[in-house]
């Protein structure tokens, strides 16, 4: 199956302390109902119309920066519990518990609307309102609104900075805000 912004949808388990790849999801590809999670459907993105807003119910909202590639992560039904984030960036919005596992970082959440962007050798998450839990191994940061944190490969500590109004328009601009 052809990808632009994810994959095919797999269930796997969760192991202790962590969350693996368990679903991914094509959603720039029209016609692909039947690979969402239950509760969960695709519409038109009214802002950018190629592309597509994972919703899921009114708990989670995913919307994929163009040329993102993720897997959801399910535990079982009715709302994803996480999403592997490979390459691009999310924006998140909802009140569903839910995690975004990089190549260099986690990021967990409870209620708010937040944004991920991995690029090759770096994870940058920006919190725009609640509270979002980044770590990286045993290392661990709180981020509130207006703060973000770029993670890099390394041991070095996780700096939680206030992003410049230019560095979050950029980055909202990703999906068309």
């Amino acid at each position: 199956m052809a990808a632009t912004t994810g994959g095919q949808y797999v269930r796997r388990p969760a192991r202790l302390g962590t969350l693996v790849t368990a679903a991914a999801l094509t959603l720039a590809l029209p016609g692909m109902a039947s690979a969402q999670p239950a509760g969960c459907t695709l519409t038109p993105d009214e802002r950018n119309p190629s592309e597509k807003i994972l919703r899921c119910g009114d708990d989670l909202t995913l919307r994929s920066a163009p040329g993102t590639q993720y897997k959801l992560i399910t535990k079982g039904p009715p709302l994803p519990s996480g999403a592997e984030l490979n390459s691009g960036a999310l924006l998140i919005e909802g009140t569903h518990d839910f995690q975004i596992l990089t190549p260099l970082a986690t990021a967990a959440v409870r209620g708010t609307k937040w944004a991920v962007q991995v690029a090759p050798r770096q994870t940058s998450a920006l919190v725009l309102s609640g509270v979002v839990e980044v770590t990286r191994g045993r290392q661990k940061v709180s981020l509130r609104a207006g703060e973000g944190v770029d993670v890099s490969p390394g041991n070095g500590p996780l700096a939680v900075k206030r992003w410049k109004p230019k560095r979050v328009k950029a980055l909202l601009a990703r999906f068309g805000q």
